[in-house]
């Protein structure tokens, strides 16, 4: 018998065992199945729905709610700048006209190191960099942000899938 993601998750609950939420500083980033490097952040992890509010005639105390187009907000990547940098290359060619549309995702890692929950975003290429802020006072490392347009996200639904049979896995383990 097939167990649904909420029932492995509630039965994982259950038998006293918790799914810890990820740690926000143990990710990567891949584009187009390569490493585009270490990140210090990523943010702009968001998708909205436009909602559309209708009236029966007549009816004065109830509205309708009806779910109209997704918007995705840009993700921003920060990093500290090195000598490798292939998000800079993938810029420049967009500054040139040559817009290269990607497809990448954003992995959260568990204690291990492993994978376990990743997002996946289509269709981006580089929109805006912004270079580093440059003090002789300071000792801070050189950073570096840059701006991707994208068509759209999702959580992965085989790290869902792998997420909650691990958890279950990990959980019977000591029965």
């Amino acid at each position: 018998m097939a167990l649904g993601i909420n029932a492995a998750a509630a039965a994982v609950q259950r038998m006293g065992k918790h799914l810890n939420p990820f740690k926000a500083y143990n990710f990567f980033v891949e584009v187009e199945g390569i490493l585009v490097g270490g990140f210090t952040s990523v943010s702009g992890l968001e998708s909205k729905m436009e909602v559309r509010t209708v009236r029966e005639g007549g009816v004065n105390d109830k509205e309708y709610k009806l779910g109209g187009q997704v918007s995705y907000s840009d993700i921003t990547l920060e990093s500290g700048i090195t000598a490798l940098d292939p998000v800079w290359l993938w810029f420049q060619s967009t500054l040139q006209g040559k817009i290269k549309r990607k497809n990448g995702s954003i992995y959260l890692l568990n204690d291990l190191g492993i994978p376990y929950v990743w997002y996946d975003f289509y269709n981006a290429y580089p929109i805006e960099w912004q270079g580093p802020s440059l003090d002789a006072s300071q000792t801070l490392v050189a950073t570096q942000r840059f701006v991707l347009a994208h068509e759209g996200i999702k959580k992965s639904q085989a790290a869902t899938a792998y997420a909650a049979a691990a958890g279950v896995a990990s959980a019977t383990a000591g029965i």
